[in-house]
């Protein structure tokens, strides 16, 4: 809301977010320069700005010391750090990179998440002790989908262009709560860079989920799923949270799995695996570090 401030910790740092009287949301970093405290832990929204709790020094959101209230001069490195920010898709979004460089490209609206013929049914969240990375690489590895998810696969192809990735799975399941008459169900999904993506899923009915990956500290992260349905979808309320509820439960079965394994570097694969080489090499344009993937 306007005028509420929020502390927060991703990426292994404390933040803290707050939304300025111009409806505008604005992200630094959580510790004042000057003594330490923690802005999102008493601080208060002053205009757009932020003032820390203990000495009342504000901060715009470029991160600028505007005011130290007993001084008549603000030190001159008086700085925070700052977090470039998107609020779009439902989400407040920042850009995180290892060596502070400015973002390399930005994520597409999603038209479900303000299209007024959709609304917001539910939104769930999850934290898991893995990396992020492990949940993208889900979505090629074929042969877990009929192991794990019980489905047969009719026809999956990923393709990753840029910061942008794409699957394409259409199945058969034993799932009344979310395929139509025939047993069928498609998925289409989209993998804005490694930290949002979205999936069109059509069965029962159609319906949209918008999910967030995000690191927390080094092997934990949090998951968050947003579902939009259609207001005219002719739906019960049992058969949307089935419907949904079944696609949580997807997950859900991965999660148990995640959470224990290890990553292997140079995993012994068999034929028709899926192409865990091709994602891996699209994957390493978000690392600042060469991982050696190109051995593949």
């Amino acid at each position: 809301a306007v005028g509420e401030v929020r502390p927060v910790h991703q990426f292994g740092r404390d933040l803290v977010v707050f939304r300025g009287e111009d409806g505008a949301a604005r992200v630094l970093d959580a510790y004042c320069p000057h003594l330490g405290a923690h802005l999102g832990v008493g601080g208060k929204v002053v205009g757009n700005e932020i003032q820390c709790p203990f000495h009342g020094w504000r901060w715009d959101g470029a991160g600028t010391c505007t005011d130290v209230p007993y001084a008549k001069k603000i030190p001159a490195l008086a700085r925070i750090g700052t977090w470039p920010t998107r609020e779009q898709n439902g989400y407040v979004m920042v850009w995180h990179h290892a060596e502070g460089k400015l973002p390399e490209f930005e994520v597409p609206v999603i038209p479900e998440a303000s299209d007024p013929s959709y609304y917001k049914y539910k939104r769930v969240r999850w934290e898991l002790p893995t990396h992020i990375q492990e949940m993208y690489e889900n979505a090629v590895d074929i042969q877990h989908f009929a192991h794990v998810h019980g489905m047969q696969i009719e026809r999956v192809n990923w393709d990753g262009e840029g910061a942008i990735a794409t699957l394409v799975l259409d199945l058969k399941r034993d799932a009344a709560v979310q395929t139509n008459a025939e047993g069928e169900t498609s998925f289409r999904s989209f993998m804005y860079g490694p930290g949002l993506s979205l999936t069109r899923v059509t069965g029962k009915m159609h319906g949209v989920s918008i999910q967030t990956l995000t690191p927390i500290d080094d092997e934990l992260c949090e998951v968050v799923h947003t579902y939009y349905a259609q207001r005219s979808e002719p739906a019960t309320q049992a058969e949307l949270e089935g419907f949904f509820d079944f696609y949580a439960s997807d997950w859900e079965l991965d999660f148990k799995l995640w959470s224990e394994k290890i990553y292997r570097p140079q995993p012994l694969l068999a034929e028709n695996d899926g192409d865990v080489g091709r994602f891996r090499r699209w994957y390493k344009q978000f690392y600042s570090t060469d991982l050696g993937i190109d051995r593949f």
